[in-house]
């Protein structure tokens, strides 16, 4: 019974702290994406990637009990931080090597062209990206992380969309073009099931053109957060 008991904590603990893609940023309703990866150790550090691999931010998040409560904000991470010294390799030299209990590695000057100074791995967790001969408007942009794949719109998609989101995993993403009102052109129209709809430059909508009229502003989706922001 002892024995089973231990399984089962050392079973809820591994789930506890899972490395994953915590949660998503998509600023300026879809703008910019930002990728909030959770290492899965026990002092519960997040970290923020822009959608070329670069480091935004670090932290942990605040309780939910916590006044004022913003999802996706993070406090300062107090725990140890070191970085590669400048005798490493040029492109990741002066960069963060460890947050807390996590290591960081980057992509070499070796490396091809489009991954130089990229993270490559947060933990055990291996990050890929599109190369230089892959289309212009998602070369360098993040490819995967871990076993999830991620895909973005091509430069022959219309001009208001190129490089946004096109999928993550199973979960797709649909985008208002330039063919629609330019309040509501190149903002994110609907993440799996979920529709968004904005005040149009046609509305008299006391100053809130463009602002998200139907919609949410945090769901949980297939596994991850996604937390839009104006």
């Amino acid at each position: 019974m002892k024995k089973l008991l231990l399984i089962l904590l050392l079973a809820c603990t591994t789930r506890s702290f899972a490395q994953k893609i915590e949660f998503i940023v998509l600023g300026g309703y879809g703008a910019t994406q930002t990728f909030y990866y959770s290492p899965g150790t026990s002092d519960k550090v997040l970290i923020a990637l822009s959608k070329d691999g670069s480091i935004a931010e670090f932290g942990t998040e605040y309780p939910k009990e916590f006044y004022g409560y913003y999802p996706g904000k993070l406090q300062k991470y107090m725990g140890r931080i070191e970085y590669y010294s400048q005798t490493e390799n040029e492109a990741f030299r002066g960069k963060i090597r460890y947050i807390g209990l996590t290591q960081i590695t980057y992509y070499g000057s070796y490396d091809e062209e489009a991954l130089r100074g990229k993270v490559r791995t947060i933990g055990s967790t291996q990050f890929n990206y599109y190369a230089s001969y892959d289309d212009a408007a998602i070369k360098g942009n993040i490819k995967t992380v871990g076993s999830t794949a991620i895909n973005w719109c091509p430069s022959y998609e219309n001009e208001a969309i190129r490089g946004r989101l096109k999928n993550i995993g199973n979960t797709k993403f649909e985008w208002y073009t330039s063919f629609d009102d330019k309040a509501i052109s190149g903002k994110v129209k609907q993440i799996d099931q979920y529709m968004f709809t904005y005040y149009t430059s046609f509305e008299n909508n006391n100053g809130q053109k463009g602002m998200l009229k139907s919609g949410f502003f945090t769901k949980y989706i297939n596994g991850i957060n996604y937390y839009l922001r104006n």
